[in-house]
């Protein structure tokens, strides 16, 4: 089971890296635009299940590096210091693009068309691979402290996206102002940074 500490430290940044506007929240807020509250809630889905599948995937083959390694998966977690600096970056530097014109769609495609763009997205990919290592003792991963992982995605990712969706159509001007989602990456950008340094000189 994982320490209080370091699930709160996960989950306070995969919240913050889940609300950051990048082409998952687009979508949704795009298709919650275009054909109402409901028809965002399978994509939303989508996106769970795409993220379930890389925490997974992540969880696990970390788990199995860091038996092999022993000491040197030290070298892993200061890795993950390091790009949590980088994704403080990137989220400094990013330009905001367009909301995207989507046509109305069925709840499957919906679904289908948001999970291909999580599983899709190697930066899920690698968030899972920069922070687990970091707050995660993965040699010692248990079923529970899995389910905790898995509990954390399940309500994380409907909270905040479905929060999206549903303030959509009353925020429209702040959702698509280049200048709010430009604060809003630089907001997340001195937190990233922050735990970067946390991790590395903890």
């Amino acid at each position: 089971m994982l320490s209080a500490h370091s699930y709160l430290i996960y989950c306070t940044l995969y919240a913050i890296c889940i609300a950051v506007p990048g082409p998952g929240v687009v979508a949704i807020v795009a298709r919650a635009l275009g054909s109402g509250f409901r028809s965002s809630i399978a994509a939303v889905l989508g996106t769970l299940v795409g993220d379930l599948v890389w925490m997974t995937l992540s969880a696990y083959g970390l788990a199995a590096v860091a038996t092999a390694m022993g000491g040197y998966f030290l070298l892993v977690k200061y890795a993950g210091a390091l790009y949590l600096c980088f994704m403080g970056y990137k989220y400094w530097r990013a330009e905001v693009s367009e909301m995207p014109e989507l046509v109305p769609a069925s709840s499957r495609q919906s679904f289908f068309s948001q999970l291909s763009v999580t599983l899709g997205n190697p930066k899920a990919m690698a968030f899972f691979l920069a922070i687990l290592p970091t707050v995660v003792d993965l040699k010692k991963l248990s079923i529970f402290g899995y389910g905790q992982l898995v509990l954390a995605t399940a309500v994380l990712i409907p909270s905040i996206m479905l929060a999206y969706a549903a303030l959509a159509a009353q925020v429209r001007m702040f959702l698509t102002s280049r200048k709010a989602r430009k604060t809003i990456n630089r907001t997340a950008a001195v937190v990233m940074f922050g735990a970067g340094a946390g991790v590395a000189v903890s």
